[in-house]
């Protein structure tokens, strides 16, 4: 079975297709789903908004945070329902794991 883990991780789509032998396929919607845009450009925006938490510079990298509470409480409540969506429209036979920082 085909795995899916939804995480955040700086500069990369936040769904991650492995294979069987729990390798990385690749960073995107599996193929049953690539024609919903919508959903794909939720991620894309959530991503977007995760990204502009780092500060990436030559000399620095770091996460400073969201710019404020309701950036960040807006952000949690596009992220949940983005991975409920996804997981309503996955087909069953992927396992979709949902990073534990996610799920909090």
């Amino acid at each position: 079975m085909k795995m899916i883990k939804i995480q955040l991780e700086y500069q990369c789509y936040p769904v991650w297709i492995y294979d069987d032998e729990d390798l990385v396929e690749e960073n995107s919607l599996p193929p049953e789903l690539t024609d919903d845009h919508e959903l794909d450009e939720k991620f894309r925006s959530l991503q977007e908004r995760f990204d502009e938490t780092y500060v990436d510079t030559p000399t620095e990298f770091f996460n400073r945070g969201f710019n404020s509470s309701e950036d960040e409480a807006a952000f949690d409540t596009d992220l949940k329902a983005a991975v409920s969506e996804f997981i309503e429209k996955c087909p069953k036979f992927y396992s979709v794991e949902v990073s534990k920082n996610l799920s909090e």
